[in-house]
């Protein structure tokens, strides 16, 4: 008999760029806030050069149908406007195997002369397919320019894909249709974990089973000599 037993959540991949960005395709980093307190740390992207562009993750030696989670922080920077006429500013975050897991545009404040609510983004929805929403729906901290949690928080959206490979590819990406370079994004804290290995074990009669057994054996044995 062979039964599968889950093992414990693992992190396969963390990633706080305080020494390094190994497994990213840029290595643009700067210091920004991480709380209302006054605390600090180094972004991916920090130095706001990811505007209107996109930053890929690599990941490699997949279990492939293995459900891995993904946790980042998100840091907005500059005038977004969601889908207002200023708009649309998009965020995203596309998996290889899963496609989109964030798609929806993002407000920092209210643009003169537009409504306020021209974000698609909330907590509920972060496929952006929950109607609009009021500038900063589900922002964690507002130091400046706002943060948003992704995969720890209460409230906050948890994010999984499924590998399809043994080579997962996650792009980070903002999308401006202005073509301004008036909104950035950074990231950090990125971790990726795996709640879905499993081990096999082999599972072996019970003592019980064992006893009667050979019991019923020994029976057979004192038979055959009483015939003899």
């Amino acid at each position: 008999m062979i039964s599968i037993v889950p093992a414990h959540a693992g992190i396969i991949y963390s990633n706080d760029f305080e020494t390094n960005t190994n497994g990213f395709s840029d290595n643009a980093t700067g210091i920004l806030p991480t709380n209302n307190t006054g605390g600090n740390s180094i972004w991916l992207g920090g130095d706001t050069s990811f505007s209107n562009r996109g930053v890929i993750l690599t990941l490699n030696g997949l279990t492939v149908g293995n459900v891995y989670d993904i946790a980042f922080d998100l840091y907005l920077g500059g005038s977004w406007d969601g889908s207002g006429s200023f708009g649309p500013d998009y965020f995203w975050l596309e998996s290889s195997s899963a496609g989109m897991l964030v798609h929806a545009t993002f407000v920092n404040d209210f643009p003169m002369g537009q409504s306020g609510k021209t974000q698609t983004y909330s907590d509920a929805t972060p496929l952006g397919d929950g109607g609009e929403q009021v500038a900063r729906s589900g922002v964690d901290v507002v130091r400046g320019f706002p943060i948003y949690y992704f995969g720890h928080g209460a409230g906050n959206p948890m994010l999984s894909f499924t590998a399809g490979s043994m080579t997962e590819f996650l792009t980070f990406r903002s999308l401006d249709w202005q073509r301004i370079n008036g909104e950035y994004f950074a990231i950090d804290n990125v971790a990726i974990s795996t709640k879905t290995l499993a081990g096999i074990t082999t599972s072996v009669p019970e003592p019980a089973p064992l006893a009667l057994l050979g019991l019923g054996l020994m029976g057979l044995g004192i038979s055959r000599k009483r015939r003899a």
